[in-house]
């Protein structure tokens, strides 16, 4: 297959991951707000999207939604994997659709056990993706990467300021603005690999 044969399908696979990325992050967000109509409580407020997780009505909601984000995910990792992202990337994301269903099978009301391995695989799993979003910092800084770091931060203020005791109630918002903050680079992620792509198709070109 020619140079151009080559850039032509990979504009195509990565078109298409993006496709893949921006409807389940669709679909995540949108469950998001179907749990935040159908209780925004101080319950929810101080708990978290992990509460509707433990509450009966928004349960189902929320297994959908973090099973589409995880599908998605997992589905752009295996993308970058066919690219030159960065390992950690890769792994990474591959770490957080697993960490999603983690985070379904810890719930955090049943006993001491559960809430600290639910809260690990939180905290690890906000880690994980300032690290990515770190990485695409490195790789591609654009006007849409930088407010989607600013707007990660900003909710990683909030949601720090909210765990603990000091009646701050704003976890859901702040763990809310984190996601959008990290699904706004991480679209971007998929803009970066396939321009890095299409430079080394046209280098081999030239060459």
């Amino acid at each position: 297959m020619s140079d151009i044969g080559v850039a032509v399908q990979e504009e195509a696979v990565g078109i298409h991951a993006r496709h893949v990325l921006v409807l389940s992050q669709a679909m995540f967000f949108c469950c998001l707000v179907a749990c935040f109509l159908i209780d925004h409580g101080a319950a929810a407020q101080n708990d978290g999207i992990s509460f509707y997780g433990v509450y009966a009505p928004t349960i189902l909601i929320l297994v959908v939604g973090f099973t589409c984000a995880a599908v998605g995910l997992w589905r752009t990792a295996s993308y970058f994997a066919r690219t030159d992202a960065p390992a950690f990337s890769v792994v990474g994301l591959r770490v957080l659709a697993l960490g999603l269903v983690a985070l379904l099978v810890t719930p955090f009301n049943r006993g001491t056990f559960l809430n600290w391995a639910h809260m690990t695989a939180g905290v690890s799993m906000s880690l994980v993706q300032l690290g990515i979003v770190a990485l695409l910092l490195m790789r591609r800084r654009t006007f849409s990467s930088v407010c989607g770091l600013v707007v990660q931060l900003a909710g990683g203020v909030i949601s720090a300021a909210s765990l603990p005791d000091w009646h701050f109630g704003y976890l859901l918002q702040g763990e809310t603005l984190f996601e959008i903050g990290f699904g706004l680079c991480l679209i971007q992620w998929t803009y970066a690999v396939l321009a890095r792509s299409e430079d080394v198709v046209s280098a081999r070109s030239e060459g």
